[in-house]
């Protein structure tokens, strides 16, 4: 029986800097995942890696190192099967997808280590896959994405989608105020002739496979965990197997090796971090309120708790610089 199998990995975020409290080697620990998901090609005999966009984390090209550039040039070289990719809004300068030549996404597009998906046909006996990239966009609506994406006529078996952008099923008005830019909802990229799987990135939050209104939906999230947030501590990092066959479509999750929470981010210290901000938050209320009240010796009193505290020394000395700092304005004038 003829069959297809693709690998879909999105917003790996490769950089050579440690995102906040992390406390692990965060470049090592992506390019192992990276490592990882060649071996799993091997294994089930892939056809192609997809990635869905973010590769590389950082927009300004000199901030990745060569010698980063250089493994993940040779991770995807020893893979068994290609690997094809769009273009994530950290892959470009600015939003301007005209800078990706530049950057070190581009870099790999030239020498060939990794292929840029734009409309792609995969083939093996008598089924056809047409795989069509759409790239980070700013603005994108669903018109537009509607017709970069519609199949053309019934050459090819399947139709799937990778696709730059963020979407989820119903989502919710408080969420989609939270974005500058919009949510598209996944009932409104149904339609006829539309592909039939959409694999979205952008999204870093996990939401899974579903089936809606019959067309599949794979939308997994970020294979990074970067900064110490509480969807990076919850979420584990996945990729997608898809499999076309005559029989039908089938797409497996499967999960990354990837280091526990307490080992990946140094959760003691944003608590402590977190404590000595509410800390000088209520002595800021504190010290706004003796100064609207006129209550010097209030104001006296709350710098003297203030340093009594167990802030920071540097943090005690620059407060009480600017105070004194203050206070001479005042009586110059």
């Amino acid at each position: 029986m003829s069959e297809i199998r693709f690998i879909t990995s999105s917003d790996e975020h490769i950089s050579d800097r440690n995102p906040g409290f992390r406390k692990d080697d965060y470049t090592n620990e992506i390019l192992k995942k990276l490592v990882w998901q060649g071996h799993l090609a091997k294994r089930i005999n892939a056809h192609a890696i997809l990635r869905g966009g973010d590769l590389f984390d950082q927009k300004i090209p000199n901030k990745t190192s060569m010698k980063t550039l250089a493994k993940v040039c040779r991770i995807h070289r020893d893979y068994m099967c290609p690997t094809y990719s769009i273009i994530g809004n950290h892959d470009i300068y600015q939003n301007d997808i005209s800078t990706v030549s530049k950057q070190p996404l581009g870099v790999l597009f030239e020498s060939g280590t990794i292929n840029r998906l734009t409309d792609n046909r995969f083939v093996s006996g008598s089924i056809s896959v047409r795989v069509i990239g759409v790239p980070y966009t700013v603005d994108l609506t669903e018109i537009d994405l509607r017709e970069l994406v519609k199949k053309e006529g019934d050459n090819d078996t399947y139709t799937i989608a990778i696709i730059h952008a963020l979407a989820a099923n119903s989502p919710d008005s408080k969420i989609q105020s939270f974005f500058i830019e919009r949510i598209l909802d996944y009932k409104d990229l149904v339609f006829n002739g539309c592909p039939d799987i959409y694999v979205l990135g952008h999204y870093h939050k996990y939401q899974g496979v579903i089936d809606h209104l019959g067309v599949k939906f794979v939308n997994l999230g970020a294979v990074s965990r970067g900064s110490l947030t509480f969807d990076n501590l919850t979420r584990v990092p996945k990729v997608a197997v898809i499999e076309c066959s005559s029989s039908g479509i089938s797409i497996e999750e499967h999960e990354i090796p990837h280091n526990d929470p307490s080992l990946a981010f140094d959760i003691d210290k944003k608590k402590e971090l977190e404590k000595e901000k509410r800390e000088l938050d209520n002595f800021i209320d504190e010290f706004k309120s003796g100064i609207n009240n006129n209550d010097n010796s209030g104001i006296s009193d709350h710098l003297k708790s203030f340093n009594n505290s167990n802030l920071p020394n540097d943090l005690k000395k620059t407060v009480n610089e600017t105070i004194e700092e203050a206070e001479s304005e005042v009586i110059e004038r």
